[in-house]
């Protein structure tokens, strides 16, 4: 590439050397015309080409300035190769100028990043003919990063006027590039001289589906070691409850020794433990350290849940001992939830037979912690005899779990009294008054009113000797909630 540009840059050069020579006559009627004609002059200059060789000369097209224009250059090379300026050569630079006056001029050259002069010839070596200059600046060292030369001319009379001229010859590429430092090569990893198993937790259980809470239980975890061609040694197991503060051990210690394990076995151990009986229902999350001398440490979590004790019962039940054929008797039932967990989607029915009525169902929704109520149902009888039966309760636990309550009951059934049965005894009372010679009695109708009074006071006697052993109840029952 660089013979290349070699040749087209000596091409380039002839053809403008020819150029220069058929403008010399134009170039000396400009100077005679120069004292009458007043010139605007060039601080700086474009080249049109590029010209190598040692001795070769740049042609620039004039800018219009202020009092000075660069006309053309040449670059002298002091050493290198080739008509190039490459990297850390030297030259000599002229550059020819006219001025708008014929005037002394003086130049200095200005040291940049691509060029700089030797500090003792700084000031350029100048040969005037008229208006026209040639400055040579010796000894020019080419730095690379650019090819623009800066040089301060002094005009007498007129002023320091800073000019640049950019040199075509320049060839900015660094011959000694630095050696980018080898890509380090990550040292090969030292293969262990055993394979190791993992020791993870295959399984455990804890005596169900759930534990209840305040009661103790026992963890069983099972261990397996995964392939390899090592025994793990001095295996320990240690349990961490974090954040779990209702969580304890019932005996023994959280961490266990196991000892040496080999690769593709399992192994049982157990630890005892218990919550306490006011925790929350829920889960219980744990951290199950596992580690050993030569392998791998592993934390493997595990999830426990945990129920409140169900406190859900009937305490107490009130059914009528007899009644009679026609006659309907009432039953209550009362039910109380003792335990920390709701009971869901309640539901009471009666069952039974030589009932009337069988079949009587209500829902009775949700009964909260801590909270009692009741159901009453009707009792009417089918036949004379026995009415025998039962109040089932069904209900979800804390679980989603349905399970029933069955309370029973019986109830004997009489004959109900008839008109003539009601009539007979007052009948009697006045059959023997009358007999006697007595004032006649009341009649019959009153009697029937004194029997359906009686009738009325006894219902009242039933009913409030009845509410009045359901709030000594309920009073028993909310003493043993307090001792509770």
């Amino acid at each position: 590439m660089k013979n290349k540009i070699k040749r087209i840059s000596a091409v380039v050069a002839m053809a403008m050397t020819l150029t220069m020579f058929s403008s010399l006559s134009v170039l000396a009627e400009d100077a005679a015309a120069a004292s009458n004609t007043p010139i605007v002059l060039a601080a700086s200059s474009e080249t049109t080409g590029e010209q190598g060789g040692t001795g070769s000369s740049q042609e620039t097209i004039p800018q219009a300035v202020s009092d000075a224009t660069i006309t053309s250059y040449f670059v002298t090379m002091i050493d290198g190769a080739d008509e190039f300026w490459g990297w850390g050569e030297r030259a000599n630079v002229t550059i020819e100028l006219t001025t708008a006056v014929e005037s002394a001029v003086s130049a200095r050259f200005i040291n940049n990043a691509a060029f700089n002069a030797d500090s003792n010839i700084v000031q350029g070596e100048v040969s005037s003919q008229g208006n026209r200059h040639a400055i040579t600046f010796k000894n020019v060292k080419y730095n690379g990063g650019g090819n623009t030369l800066e040089f301060e001319l002094t005009v007498a009379g007129h002023g320091v006027f800073n000019l640049s001229q950019t040199i075509a010859q320049c060839y900015d590429v660094n011959p000694n590039p630095p050696t980018p430092e080898p890509t380090a090569v990550p040292e090969p990893t030292a293969k262990p001289e055993y394979d190791y198993p993992k020791i993870i937790v295959k399984d455990f259980s804890f005596g169900g589906t759930s534990v209840e809470a305040g009661k103790e239980f026992t963890l069983d975890l099972v261990l397996f070691t995964t392939s390899g061609d090592a025994n793990l040694e001095d295996v320990m197991v240690g349990l961490n409850f974090g954040e779990a503060k209702n969580v304890s051990l019932a005996s023994g210690s959280m961490n266990t020794y196991v000892g040496a394990m080999a690769p593709n076995t399992t192994k049982t151990i157990s630890y005892k433990m218990m919550t306490d009986a006011t925790i929350e229902p829920g889960a219980i999350n744990i951290n199950v350290n596992l580690s050993s001398k030569n392998g791998e440490t592993i934390a493997s979590p595990i999830s426990i849940p945990v129920v409140q004790p169900e406190r859900f019962d009937i305490t107490n039940m009130e059914a009528p001992e007899t009644i009679m054929m026609g006659e309907e008797g009432y039953l209550s039932v009362t039910f109380v939830n003792k335990g920390k967990s709701a009971i869901n989607n309640l539901s009471a029915e009666i069952q039974g037979e030589n009932l009337a009525n069988p079949g009587q169902s209500q829902f009775l929704g949700n009964i909260a912690a801590g909270t009692e109520n009741s159901v009453d149902f009707s009792v009417v009888a089918q036949a004379e005899g026995t009415i025998t039966g039962k109040v089932i309760l069904s209900y979800e636990d804390a679980k989603g779990e349905t399970k029933t309550l069955e309370k029973d009951f019986s109830c004997t059934v009489e004959p109900g009294m008839s008109m003539d049965d009601m009539m007979g005894m007052p009948g009697d009372m006045m059959d023997d008054a009358m007999a006697q010679d007595v004032q006649p009695g009341m009649p019959i109708w009153g009697w029937i009113l004194i029997v359906v009074g009686v009738c009325a006071v006894v219902t009242i006697v039933i009913v409030v000797v009845r509410k009045k052993r359901k709030a000594a109840k309920l009073a028993q029952l909310e003493d043993e909630d307090e001792d509770i």
